[in-house]
């Protein structure tokens, strides 16, 4: 996880918006963030300055630096982010408990990849499922695999049925996007498996996976197919006792069966993204 510039723009817009330069201080300094000595804030942008001088210097691709730094981030959510702590409360069950500004931070922590939930709770054990979708330039509508990224990471704690659905959603997404580029028809309610088997066909997966060693690409395949079958299991296995079609049970799904279908889904999905692309640029050439 490396904190974005976004993200550090947005905290500074939460402090400027509702915090002091006191508080500001104490929650940069709780976590090993010290001011200058000779430091004086800035005429017209005070707290903001405060933001810019404790940060002013940081490694931020050393992962213990932005651990602690997310921890700042957070202990302002909780401070001056929550309607509940500011003179905003929350005046029905349906309105965000957050203000706009603690919102909008953490949305770009999440892309960050940073283990924060909805709540702006530090989730420990669920290391988001990190895609960078921005590198493949063919997808019509990447803002499809970032829903589900999104969710996945959102409700793997929370919501562990939920998350395994979106898993398998993001597979079947991405394969659609795959066949539709390829003009390949296929039924509005194929499984899983069977958009998969349409995919390998599509691409080669079972003769070109691995350059020049027919064996590889056929075993590569093999792994591809199983991780495929492995999500369409779990996602079964959500819905045995699931809540859908007004099933009084709980799911049996846990956050480790969830982590286990995200994973899956990632790898193959990148798999697939990066083969699909590179196929259409080696035609292109």
């Amino acid at each position: 996880m490396e904190l974005s510039r976004r993200s550090r723009a947005k905290f500074a817009d939460l402090c400027a918006t509702w915090g002091t330069v006191r508080s500001i201080e104490n929650v940069y300094s709780a976590h090993g963030f010290e001011l200058p000595s000779d430091f004086e804030p800035a005429d017209g942008g005070m707290r903001r300055s405060v933001c810019a001088a404790a940060e002013a210097g940081t490694d931020l691709t050393d992962p213990v630096v932005c651990d602690h730094l997310l921890r700042v981030y957070l202990d302002g959510i909780d401070d001056w982010g929550r309607r509940s702590t500011t003179f905003s409360p929350v005046s029905s069950s349906d309105e965000d408990p957050l203000v706009p500004e603690a919102r909008a931070l953490v949305r770009s922590l999440q892309r960050d990849g940073a283990p924060v939930g909805d709540e702006a709770n530090l989730v420990l054990g669920t290391a988001p499922v990190m895609l960078a979708i921005e590198r493949f330039d063919r997808l019509g509508e990447p803002k499809v695999l970032l829903d589900h990224l999104h969710r996945i990471d959102a409700s793997t704690g929370s919501d562990p049925a939920a998350a395994i659905g979106s898993a398998k959603e993001l597979a079947e997404s991405t394969f659609k996007f795959v066949l539709d580029d390829y003009s390949v028809t296929y039924q509005r309610n194929a499984s899983l498996m069977d958009l998969y088997k349409l995919v390998a066909t599509a691409l080669a997966l079972t003769r070109e996976s691995v350059p020049a060693s027919a064996k590889g690409s056929q075993a590569a395949h093999k792994v591809l197919q199983n991780m495929a079958t492995a999500i369409q299991s779990l996602a079964e296995l959500r819905n045995e006792l699931g809540l859908g079609h007004g099933r009084t049970a709980s799911s049996p799904a846990l956050a480790r069966h969830a982590r286990l279908a995200a994973n899956a889904a990632r790898t193959v999905v990148e798999f697939v993204l990066e083969t699909w692309h590179e196929r259409k640029r080696s035609a292109a050439a």
